[in-house]
């Protein structure tokens, strides 16, 4: 029976390998590079607009606390560390537990956090950002407003170009935080996304 059953298996594999035998040989395998256009020609607040299935709460969060203004305007480049709902979600389940809501969490607190998320100039892994570790200038003033940012040093080429924000023992005990995508360039600066929110920790 097994004879049967391999003798049928090779011999269907024998005539696709002989059918494939027609094709033309290829004339021309030049590569031709190609690379996708990083820039979405509209600002950051457009970009969220235009994704509200993946940042809801993040804009519900910018509206609430006041802070439009930074994501709509165009004369100041910042690098925005977007947070998806994911990362909204788990914000508030661990600073507000039992809270629903976004706009039923302590502005103040709310606002903050959104705070250490822009930074002031434009980092992205095209020539700003380097493999070590390097202090940028959030929002948020003072000690709890301090980051570091850098792109993953990984040999997978699948991570090559990623944002890494608080590199493990480069600011502190403040948790490494991977972008899950990186590198988007509004006319008003550089977005990464996020799905785990960053803060600083002595």
């Amino acid at each position: 029976m097994k004879k049967t059953i391999y003798r049928t298996l090779f011999f269907c594999l024998s005539v696709i390998a002989l059918a494939g035998c027609d094709l033309e040989l290829q004339k021309n395998y030049d590569y031709e590079a190609s690379v996708d256009d990083p820039h979405v020609n509209v600002t950051a607040w457009e970009y969220f607009q235009d994704h509200q299935d993946m940042f809801s709460e993040f804009t519900t969060a910018i509206e609430y606390t006041g802070l439009k203004d930074y994501y709509t305007q165009t004369e100041n480049k910042y690098t925005y560390l977007a947070l998806n709902n994911t990362a909204m979600q788990s914000y508030r389940e661990n600073a507000f537990p039992g809270i629903a809501s976004i706009t039923d969490c302590d502005k103040e607190t709310v606002k903050n956090m959104l705070l250490y998320h822009i930074v002031d100039g434009e980092y992205s892994s095209y020539g700003q950002l380097q493999v070590e570790a390097m202090f940028v200038l959030t929002m948020l003033p003072g000690e709890k407003g301090l980051m570091t940012m850098s792109v993953w040093k990984n040999p997978w080429q699948a991570a090559v170009g990623k944002i890494l924000v608080n590199e493990t023992g480069s600011n502190g005990k403040s948790p490494q935080r991977n972008a899950k995508t990186s590198n988007i360039l509004p006319t008003n600066g550089v977005i990464h996304i996020f799905e785990k929110y960053c803060y600083y920790q002595k």
